[in-house]
């Protein structure tokens, strides 16, 4: 896929671009939707920069609109990523969010994430974004493994202490819905003496002999190897737009204090 000329594309490694508007203070919305749609197909996660910042949330509700319909939370349509001074979820304080899906509890599972970095971190501080491709990980299991992977099904367990929460049953490995690629859809378990709302696993269909704390183990190495994992840093009116089905997606630790603000929408 190319762009026009007033902006640039440049892959980042092991997967994702970077869209780089020639022209300072450039509209988000004059770039073609069609076009960075198919980016995101193709390369997972799609870095916009040099683009104007908005300022109010609704042109970042009516620019994700045009994506398609909207995922709508108790809280509205976007959520304010910041620490918050009482936060009762972890994702509200500086600690480190693992890896997970967005809407694993929701009725429907949202296709795209739309970023916008309101501030970045100090840097040096923390705060970046990880994301995981799993579709690259499951093209790097050995057959036996990848066949022990697709046999089994997690059953998730959190109390709604904020927008999510509740009881879900799903297979470790699916299809992606609208390209059909196998995909991991996977959220890390989250100990209650080191987070907020804990999550709790039990994992159905593992082989004889083999332990839940083995496989959490054993996956997580995986989703977290070099040739498989981004760390994006923010900047400052960074707009990232991601695939929800291919990727998992966290957070690393950041110091209290530093400034983080994400704007975050989900188009299903």
């Amino acid at each position: 896929m190319t762009l026009s000329p007033d902006y640039t594309l440049t892959a980042i490694k092991p997967f994702g671009a970077v869209v780089q508007a020639r022209r300072g203070g450039a509209d988000l919305g004059d770039l073609d939707i069609g076009a960075v749609r198919a980016l995101v197909g193709e390369h997972r996660i799609i870095v916009l920069r040099g683009f104007r910042p908005w300022e109010r949330k609704e042109q970042l509700v009516e620019y994700a609109r045009r994506w398609g319909d909207l995922l709508a939370w108790n809280f509205g349509e976007v959520l304010d990523l910041e620490v918050h001074a009482d936060p009762k979820d972890y994702v509200f304080t500086p600690g480190p969010v693992p890896y997970h899906w967005d809407g694993a509890f929701a009725e429907k599972t949202p296709t795209h994430q739309v970023f916008q970095c309101v501030k970045a971190p100090a840097r040096g501080t923390g705060g970046r974004t990880t994301f995981c491709d799993t579709t690259m990980v499951l093209d790097t299991l050995p057959a036996e493994k990848r066949a022990q992977w697709e046999a089994l099904t997690v059953t998730y367990r959190k109390e709604k202490t904020a927008h999510y929460g509740g009881h879900i049953t799903a297979p470790l490995v699916q299809s992606h819905p609208h390209t059909g690629a196998p995909v991991i859809r996977y959220a890390e378990p989250l100990a209650p003496e080191e987070f907020l709302s804990p999550l709790f696993l039990e994992v159905a269909g593992l082989p004889e002999g083999t332990g839940a704390e083995e496989f959490f183990a054993d996956i997580r190495e995986r989703l977290y190897a070099a040739d498989v994992m981004y760390e994006h840093a923010w900047e400052d009116g960074d707009y990232v737009i991601t695939d929800n089905h291919a990727l998992l997606h966290g957070r690393t630790a950041f110091t209290q204090g530093s400034p983080r603000h994400l704007r975050r929408v989900h188009v299903l």
